[in-house]
């Protein structure tokens, strides 16, 4: 504790605000949607090859 270092914020300076107005639908930047059809679309293998083995396990253990 001897070596903590303290900073001191100025609350002064106004903080960005993120926030969408009321009323508002906040909008993704343009290719956020192609790139989670994208991700959706790749992840079906995956979960096909999760399912076909779960499938297959307990096939062996039935």
């Amino acid at each position: 504790m001897g070596t903590a270092k303290a900073f001191k914020v100025d609350q002064s300076e106004p903080q960005p605000n993120l926030a969408a107005p009321l009323g508002e639908t906040p909008v993704a930047r343009p290719g956020f949607r192609r790139s989670m059809s994208l991700l959706v679309l790749l992840s079906i293998p995956l979960w096909a090859l999760l399912a076909g083995g779960a499938y297959l396990v307990v096939r062996a253990l039935g």
